[in-house]
């Protein structure tokens, strides 16, 4: 190998080794769980923004169980929250508004409808800071349900702590 190549080999595995570092101390699995948890909260409060009115937290933040790919189970954060469409609201402009919102956070989203006569309408993301993320623009009311990305943690502690 010449001597440019040895150095490059070095600096790979330098960084390689800082990198690690970082990651394998004791706070790294509640660096994730928190980083996580407060993802997802931006996105829903973002989400909530975009549309204006008065939400209320359903479920969460809570810690739920997930599976990754060739990993032992994670974690993941669960947040939902509504509010009642007041008279007047405008369903497919809301739902613009939401992939407006995703968009500006790296997050792509795919709009759904129900095959009735008088369809309700949402929206669905994924990518960026979220697992998954929901927006229902139903005339009686109104949910954004997401889902954070799955993390090396366990849903006991996390329960049980209090931590993120």
């Amino acid at each position: 190998m010449s001597r440019r190549s040895n150095a490059c080999v070095a600096v790979l595995v330098a960084t390689a080794a800082v990198l690690s570092a970082c990651s394998a101390g004791s706070g790294g699995a509640r660096a994730d769980a928190s980083e996580a948890k407060r993802s997802i909260v931006d996105v829903v409060e973002h989400t909530t923004a975009s549309i204006g009115g008065e939400w209320s937290v359903y479920s969460g933040p809570a810690a739920e169980r997930c599976d990754r790919a060739g990993a032992a189970p994670g974690a993941r954060w669960s947040y939902i929250v509504e509010r009642v469409a007041p008279a007047g609201v405008d369903p497919a402009a809301d739902v613009e508004r939401v992939e407006q919102a995703w968009q500006e956070q790296g997050i792509a989203a795919e709009r759904f409808e129900s095959g009735s006569a008088d369809p309700l309408l949402g929206v669905r993301g994924a990518g960026g800071p979220v697992t998954s993320v929901g927006f229902d623009a139903f005339p009686q009311r109104y949910s954004v349900t997401g889902e954070s990305t799955c993390f090396d943690g366990s849903v006991d502690d996390l329960r049980g702590t209090g931590e993120g």
